[in-house]
């Protein structure tokens, strides 16, 4: 075994061992060098409970080199030397697990907000945004009473942030804020184009040929937005405030914004960022626990006779029922096992992501399932979500 480069710290006793519960887990290893292990590891055999240490040592190793690769690709690899070393055998990480923390979620509060996201973000900062890429989060911040111009306040207060998630409600159209406190006029695509439009600009037709878009003055915008000539002066001061950040990505989670393109440009050229990323079907947070040992072909056709879209994985059966609002549904699940569903959550959602409060998760709601067997949502790590990340470059 090659020679660590960090000297572990070992974590245990009755917290450790709730807070290990809580993550589905009997032992971890941490960036700060130490390895949480669990009283229940001493339930193993002597091979199995060399084989977690290594394996988590191999883990440490990982998260002293900066980078972001995937986790699976951590896991195999922190096996496979495990296996090695068990054998006295040689092996060479070469996985980096220490990625730079470098964004900021900004989240809809309130009782129209979205309660679970805060806590999937803290917990689960690593995820997809399309283009093979990923947004870590390092920060929340709820707005109780959000708007577009709290949104552009937020994100000029986060000094030196590069990086953007916001959270709040949308669609193909734009998203669901007021452009400000006590406005009645909306964040949609068309008012978005025109306050990003203050200065001249260029647009390039089908066949090639260019032409000149012309600038809306603060007068233009105050008829669209039914803001005063101040009003519209000083939104779009704090616009070119952000432009001026120079934003690599802003990854919104607004239902599904991202199902349209002239949308997407929109916020692209509003917020001046490098690149956006929205998903195509509606995005959402939430939690539910799942039933344990049942028979779950059994429970899944009773669920489909009640009403609910059910699929099945590895021992266990997901589904969700609809309800008087398109947006808003139900999950239930149930696994042949403990075992089995760890499995299945440690798959689709997030490793160790499940314990006596349930699952907290974040996925897209399909409107249209492919079967009455197919799955009705899509998880962080199921390629179906990915694949449904529209990522837009700056022209």
């Amino acid at each position: 075994m090659e020679k660590l480069r960090l000297q572990p710290t070992i974590r245990f006793g009755p917290n450790t061992d709730r807070y290990l519960e809580s993550e589905g887990a009997i032992a971890q290893a941490l960036a700060n060098g130490s390895i949480r292990i669990s009283s229940r590891l001493l339930k193993l055999s002597p091979v199995q409970q060399q084989l977690v240490l290594l394996h988590e040592l191999a883990h440490l190793q990982q998260l002293a080199s900066t980078g972001n690769d995937p986790v699976r690709a951590l896991e195999a690899e922190a096996w496979d030397a495990a296996y090695a070393w068990m054998q006295g055998r040689s092996f060479t990480i070469r996985g980096k697990a220490n990625a730079p923390l470098n964004a900021t979620a900004i989240i809809q509060g309130g009782s129209e907000g979205h309660p679970h996201a805060p806590i999937w973000y803290t917990r689960s900062p690593v995820e997809p945004i399309g283009n093979k890429s990923t947004i870590t989060v390092k920060e929340v911040a709820i707005q109780e009473a959000i708007t577009l111009e709290t949104v552009l306040d937020q994100m000029i207060a986060v000094k030196g942030e590069k990086e953007f998630v916001l959270v709040c409600h949308g669609s193909g159209a734009g998203l669901k804020l007021h452009l400000q406190r006590g406005s009645t006029a909306g964040a949609e695509k068309d008012v978005i184009f025109q306050l990003a439009s203050d200065r001249p600009g260029k647009e390039t037709a089908f066949d090639g040929s260019t032409s000149v878009t012309p600038t809306k003055t603060d007068e233009d915008l105050a008829t669209l937005t039914r803001l005063s000539q101040p009003q519209v002066a000083a939104l779009r001061a704090k616009m070119n405030q952000v432009r001026n950040l120079q934003i690599r990505h802003v990854a919104f989670r607004a239902c599904n914004m991202g199902i349209s393109p002239d949308t997407m440009e929109a916020f692209q050229k509003f917020f001046g960022a490098a690149s956006v990323s929205g998903p195509v079907e509606f995005d959402s947070y939430g939690r539910f626990s799942p039933t344990i040992g049942v028979d779950v072909e059994a429970w899944a056709k009773a669920r489909r006779k009640s009403g609910f879209q059910v699929s099945i994985d590895g021992g266990v059966a997901a589904g969700t029922r609809d309800t008087d609002s398109a947006l808003v549904y139900n999950i239930l699940a149930a696994s042949s096992s403990r075992e089995a569903f760890r499995d299945w959550v440690k798959k689709h959602i997030v490793d160790g992501g499940w314990g006596s409060t349930g699952v907290i998760y974040h996925g897209v709601k399909v409107r249209h399932a492919l079967s009455v067997n197919s799955p009705s949502v899509y998880f962080v790590r199921d390629q179906e979500f990915i694949d449904g990340l529209v990522y837009f470059k700056a022209k």
